[in-house]
């Protein structure tokens, strides 16, 4: 095959509509991968903004833009962006019982609530930025896009997972995200310094949004199928809103506490903290359907096995990036943020033990959730539970502490919403995890304990690679097994 036909035959792939009834076979590994590559496309454009603008539009505007997309996020956490997750695990669940029909129903209703819950949140989110902000409805205005266009690409990409249509998903994000880029950097050049720098990403998720749009999902579902989705939906959203969203509403309160330019601050610390979770989003996105599937054809030993490999391989290799990170935060931020941002170093560690603790958790909730509605029960109440613990803590550190209050907050919160789900799946199903979790914690005993060595020694900073090869020594010791096993996280099919 030429070049040509190759670049036709991807062309022809993207601008095909979505087939809900035509899956492409795709294995867990070769899911993975692709998906991985669509969110580290998307993940590129979101550091690339934070990165941007806060060197060329420094950190009050940093703090004013990270707000508006945090709100954004929330807001569309409410319910539309799960429609997405629930697309994908129920159109999968048709497909695995061999139901077409079900699963262009499902879609459809999925679909007019996704627009109508869409369009409601955006609509209060130019009432609750104006209030939030204090400033002017052009300003809200660009929330409102955002809101409406996040919306509709957590539906449309849920969607296009669920029918495993993951290539074409990944085809777009990648040409969506280019546009974005282009979009931002005419922005800034042009000398725009306000909230309307969230328009790069209105465009990306308005163009994923209208070129995924399920638009020939057709038929009628029963009263009790209806129920069933929004009830999914709706455990859904108040178990993402208290996870996901918990992560946004911490910056929300950076900006509340500290103002827009300690909000900055943060904002650069959390850029630098997430952008590995990509890799773990990016296992949800073919792991859930893929357990979807397996509970479909009733294969529940199939379950236990992705579940199993899905954590232990997660351990492995979150561990050993977000250990690394941990090490060479002054290092990082010192390269990518420069001397304006100091103090960003002292944030990094706390931030990104959390975000780990939040990958970790991953298997556990997509097994959960794949179950039945009380597996979504015991998330949504696990992710409530760590919510209301790191916002209590924000009230009793954040007066004193001020940001990391807010960080220190944020961590014991991930740390119980991670725990709920990991024990209730270890327990119920028997897996052989105490000596994953041994070694994760002692794997985040040595990075911290590496950490402090280095601030209260102020050893120099090219020293950090070292420190960091050193504890990665560590961690493959420890870890030989489980990283023969790899390269892709565990989900290797037998």
């Amino acid at each position: 095959m030429t070049v040509v036909e190759k670049k036709q035959g991807l062309l022809a792939r993207m601008l095909r509509p979505v087939r809900l009834d035509q899956p492409v076979p795709t294995s867990l590994t070769r899911g993975s991968a692709y998906s991985t590559v669509g969110l580290v496309a998307q993940g590129i454009l979101r550091f690339a903004t934070s990165v941007l603008v806060g060197h060329l539009a420094g950190k009050s505007v940093l703090g004013e833009v990270a707000s508006a997309i945090a709100m954004s996020l929330i807001l569309a956490l409410l319910w539309p962006t799960t429609t997405g997750s629930a697309a994908s695990m129920f159109v999968a669940r048709a497909r695995g019982a061999g139901e077409p029909e079900v699963a262009r129903a499902t879609v459809g209703h999925l679909r007019k609530r996704a627009v109508q819950t869409g369009l409601l949140l955006g609509a209060a989110s130019l009432l609750l930025w104006t209030l939030f902000d204090g400033g002017s409805w052009t300003g809200a205005l660009s929330v409102a896009a955002l809101t409406v266009a996040y919306s509709g690409y957590s539906f449309t990409r849920g969607v296009q997972f669920g029918a495993g249509q993951v290539a074409r998903a990944t085809l777009w994000d990648v040409a969506s995200v280019l546009l974005g880029l282009a979009c931002l950097v005419v922005l800034l050049l042009a000398g725009v310094r306000s909230t309307a720098l969230v328009l790069p990403l209105v465009l990306t998720y308005g163009l994923y949004t209208v070129a995924g749009w399920p638009y020939g999902a057709k038929g009628e579902t029963d009263r009790t199928r209806r129920r069933e989705l929004d009830g999914f939906v709706l455990l859904g959203a108040i178990a993402t809103l208290a996870n996901t969203g918990f992560l946004q509403l911490s910056q929300i309160a950076a900006r509340w506490v500290t103002g827009d330019a300690d909000a900055g601050q943060y904002a650069s610390a959390i850029a630098l903290a997430t952008p590995a979770s990509m890799l773990v989003v990016a296992l949800t996105l073919v792991l859930l359907p893929s357990l979807a599937e397996a509970r479909g054809r009733r294969d529940l030993e199939a379950v236990r096995i992705q579940t199993d490999r899905a954590t232990r391989g997660l351990a492995v290799i979150m561990v050993a990036i977000f250990g690394s990170i941990m090490v060479c935060s002054r290092l990082i931020v010192g390269v990518i943020w420069g001397p304006s941002f100091a103090g960003a170093e002292k944030l990094l560690p706390v931030l990104v033990v959390a975000v780990l603790a939040t990958n970790l958790c991953v298997a556990s909730v997509n097994a959960l959730n794949s179950r039945s509605r009380r597996g979504m029960a015991v998330t949504t109440a696990a992710n409530i539970s760590g919510m209301a613990v790191g916002t209590a803590m924000w009230l009793l550190l954040a007066p004193s502490l001020g940001l990391p209050g807010i960080a220190l907050g944020y961590l014991c919160g991930t740390v119980v919403l991670a725990a709920i789900p990991i024990g209730v799946v270890w327990r119920t199903d028997g897996h052989r995890w105490r000596s994953v979790f041994a070694k994760v914690a002692l794997g985040i005993v040595v990075a911290a304990a590496t950490v402090v060595v280095e601030h209260l020694a102020e050893l120099p900073v090219l020293l950090d690679p070292v420190f960091a090869v050193g504890f990665l020594a560590v961690w493959w010791v420890l870890n030989r097994a489980e990283v023969a096993k790899l390269p892709i996280p565990g989900l290797r099919r037998r």
